[in-house]
């Protein structure tokens, strides 16, 4: 590989007049030759052997090249001429600066060195003169020393509020604190939010129609406290000073508020007309489906209902029904979502509790100032229908 490649780079720098694109098709072309043979499993010092010398090549190469394309290869030859003694030229320019920074940095350090020589003339001359001076200012600093030693030691004595140096364990103390202190503030700001959230949503509850101010007002009060308590505990961990006169006062103002809110939000709860007969408002949807028992007479369908409830199944007989069961469920569609599944020897059915309906049912019993009975909305029928016959191959999964 290093002498194939040694080769074709011989051969690409004497083709240095000949354009780069027909150079590096000529390089390509005896790249191919090369591995071509190769693939025949022919070694490299016989390859090379065979092309010939990197002169003669070259030199067959440029005069195939020069009889398509001579004026080409002319201007390139003249041109690589003219760049070179360009960069000869380039380069004698660049000795001679050289030469002249080397010259000026030697004139710098002489310069300097004089400067020194003669500043160090002068130093000496200075020197027995400064060093009486140096040592009165010695014995006027010594006895400066000793005073600020004498105060310091006075100072130390005074018992202070403040402790200027704190120990590891005080360090540690100050630092857990401060993590206990962000995290809580964290939570707070974290419950702030849904209960922003809440307040929000009562105050469009009460536009919409129900109105339960005693709740609002109630919820704008924690939500105030919160938002302050956050503000404190915000300034004494940054060390900020809290006017503690202003703070008492907002404290109390947001505990009467929420004091009046749960005060007329009681009043407005006791005042409700709680009424267990549903049937008025709301009536129950029936839902039947109908279920193909086994075709093999020794297998059995099982029935299987959610255990969320205590379900009462009610069992009617139908002699006209053959091979066939009719489950019928009676419930509020405005509590439950029903749902049934069905796979060859089993039925499941369900009634999950749907949360949204439940909560627009509240809304809406707010706005006329009624609360219906849950045990009645909680209640349903499920009834199985089938042929007497049938009942051995039926099993009810309670």
């Amino acid at each position: 590989m290093k002498k194939e490649q040694k080769y074709l780079d011989e051969l690409e720098s004497k083709l240095e007049f000949v354009s780069k694109r027909d150079r590096n098709a000529i390089i390509l072309k005896y790249k191919k030759i090369i591995d071509d043979r190769k693939s025949n499993n022919e070694k490299i010092i016989k390859i090379l052997k065979d092309l010939g010398p990197v002169d003669i090549v070259a030199e067959n190469e440029i005069n195939e090249y020069k009889k398509t394309r001579s004026a080409e290869y002319n201007l390139n030859k003249f041109f690589s001429k003219f760049k070179k003694k360009k960069d000869n030229k380039k380069v004698k320019k660049e000795k001679v600066k050289n030469k002249e920074n080397k010259k000026s940095k030697e004139n710098f350090l002489s310069k300097l060195k004089t400067k020194k020589e003669n500043k160090e003339r002068k130093s000496f001359k200075n020197f027995f003169s400064k060093f009486k001076k140096e040592k009165t200012f010695k014995e006027e600093l010594k006895q400066t020393v000793e005073e600020v030693h004498d105060e310091i030691g006075e100072v130390a004595e005074i018992t202070t509020e403040k402790k200027l140096f704190e120990t590891k364990e005080e360090r540690n103390r100050r630092i857990a604190i401060k993590i206990i202190t962000v995290i809580v503030t964290g939570i707070l700001l974290f419950i702030w939010l849904w209960l922003t959230v809440i307040f929000i949503a009562s105050v469009f509850a009460f536009l919409d129609g129900v109105k339960f101010y005693g709740l609002i007002i109630g919820l704008c009060g924690l939500d105030l406290l919160l938002l302050f308590i956050i503000i404190l505990i915000n300034k004494s961990l940054f060390n900020r000073t809290i006017r503690r006169k202003y703070s008492f006062i907002a404290i109390i103002i947001c505990i009467i508020i929420i004091a009046l809110g749960v005060v007329l939000g009681v009043r407005q709860i006791y005042n409700l007309n709680i009424t267990s007969d549903v049937n008025e408002k709301y009536n129950m949807t029936k839902k039947t489906s109908s279920y193909n028992l086994p075709t093999d007479v020794d297998r059995k369908l099982f029935i299987s209902f959610n255990t969320n409830y205590k379900t009462e199944y009610i069992i009617d007989y139908d002699n006209t029904l053959a091979d066939k069961v009719n489950i019928e469920v009676k419930y509020y569609e405005c509590y439950y979502d029903y749902f049934a599944k069905k796979d060859t020897n089993n039925v499941y059915i369900s009634l999950a509790p749907d949360k949204r309906d439940r909560l627009s049912v509240y809304i809406d019993d707010f706005k006329e100032g009624k609360i219906y009975s849950n045990k009645e909305f909680e209640r349903y029928v499920v009834k199985i229908i089938m042929n007497e016959k049938d009942k051995e191959r039926v099993v009810i999964n309670k």
